[in-house]
């Protein structure tokens, strides 16, 4: 079934775990890798393990058994983490099985290990707060070590996302076509390209793929349509510097580009002295542009051009194509007749609180991406069947829902 349009949104996916604190987290990987390997060599273990050990690991460390005070926490968390090398040693010893080092509990020990610990020739030390790998790369949980922990606007949670794409035509029926389901840190635009190879492989694809700007990038714009044959439709970020969020100065768009020359002229005349490739952690390969300090310096409107007390208006620019994409785009996203092609994106928002009322969608009701990812397709294919129930019924689409209050304000 192809249509000519389909849009795309995500939403968060609690894992089904509970969300521990740090202490929490290095006491509970500890005590799950002493079970699993209390089940596959007991009698290695005991020889392993301090007498102590049963009644700090004996039992869930919750909130409740930890100490209130926080120098008491430090000791428990330090002596957690000697624990935790002690056993690692262990594993590790040229006498002690290979297929020890293999276990997923005692690899998720070793990656938390290293997250939460330093280990010196002067001892253990936990690591503070700000030490540790970012939340993309750190395990919040033993029990699903593929959760991640993220945050959106005011929405904090540990788990997933699911990206759901639907077909939209207005006057045709509405089924979910693709569900990609990815940790909590992933960005969606990571994700765009996966869903239209995904819908590619399927014989699914748009002509038209309405998302909003989380899925969109300048290369996108570009790649969509030359490799996919798809339109990507959602709007771009607005320039974020300081002159544009003002409304003053020089931004980008005031300097005169010659893509042939490698020069950029500023608002006052003076060329560029430096052009070269770049790379950004956030945009990825750039030109990075420079002008003279000694012109900068002199110039009367350095205020409007610069903060920089001695250096030179330096400028970061995409290459020539997805430069002229980007500009063309944030000009037509402000007009009337894209802003009227845009709304039908809104819909999907129905989709997600039809997955949220009906199939708790936001909820993980098993341990690990795969798992979920296999809920999340089975509540797809329930939905479709719901929505094609009534729509041979003759059903309409739902209209989006107004409180009472609000049905009455004036058109």
């Amino acid at each position: 079934m192809k249509t000519t349009q389909q849009r795309t949104d995500s939403t968060h996916v609690l894992a089904a775990v509970r969300n521990l604190s740090r202490l929490e987290t290095v006491g509970e990987t500890l005590r799950t890798t002493l079970n699993s390997l209390a089940i596959l060599d007991p009698e290695w273990l005991t020889q392993q393990v301090e007498s102590d050990w049963f009644e700090r690991y004996g039992a869930q460390l919750s909130a409740y058994r930890l100490p209130k005070e926080k120098a008491k926490q430090q000791t428990l968390a330090e002596t957690i983490g000697q624990d935790g090398f002690k056993l690692l040693a262990a594993i590790d010893a040229p006498q002690a099985s290979d297929w020890l080092q293999e276990i997923p509990a005692v690899i998720h020990l070793k990656q938390v290990w290293q997250h939460q610990y330093k280990q010196t020739e002067e001892g253990v030390f936990w690591r503070k707060a700000g030490d540790c790998p970012p939340a993309a790369e750190r395990s919040n949980s033993p029990y699903d070590p593929e959760a991640k922990f993220s945050i959106k606007r005011s929405t904090h949670w540990l788990g997933y996302k699911v990206h759901l794409t639907e077909t939209c035509v207005p006057e045709e029926i509405h089924l979910i076509t693709n569900v990609e389901t990815t940790p909590a840190t992933t960005q969606d635009v990571k994700v765009t390209e996966t869903i239209h190879q995904s819908l590619k492989e399927k014989g699914l694809l748009p002509k038209e793929h309405l998302v909003d700007s989380g899925y969109v990038d300048s290369d996108l714009l570009l790649e969509s349509p030359k490799i996919y044959g798809v339109t990507l439709i959602g709007p771009v970020q607005e320039n974020t510097s300081w002159q544009a969020k003002a409304g003053a100065g020089f931004d980008n768009s005031h300097f005169v580009i010659d893509w042939q020359t490698h020069e950029v002229t500023c608002p006052q005349g003076k060329t560029s002295k430096k052009w070269s490739p770049s790379a950004d952690k956030s945009k990825g390969e750039t030109i990075l542009i420079a002008f003279s300090a000694e012109d900068c310096q002199v110039c009367t409107k350095r205020s409007q051009c610069t903060r920089s007390k001695k250096g030179p208006r330096i400028l970061r620019l995409r290459y020539q194509a997805q430069h002229e994409a980007l500009q063309t785009l944030r000009h037509q996203q402000k007009t009337e007749s894209w802003k009227e092609r845009y709304k039908t994106r809104a819909g999907v928002e129905g989709l997600i609180s039809q997955g949220v009322r009906c199939f708790d969608l936001r909820q993980a009701r098993y341990i690990g991406l795969a798992k979920t990812h296999l809920q999340h397709l089975a509540m797809a294919a329930a939905t479709n069947l719901v929505r094609t129930t009534r729509w041979l019924q003759g059903i309409p689409h739902a209209k989006t829902r107004h409180s009472p209050f609000a049905a009455l304000a004036p058109v």
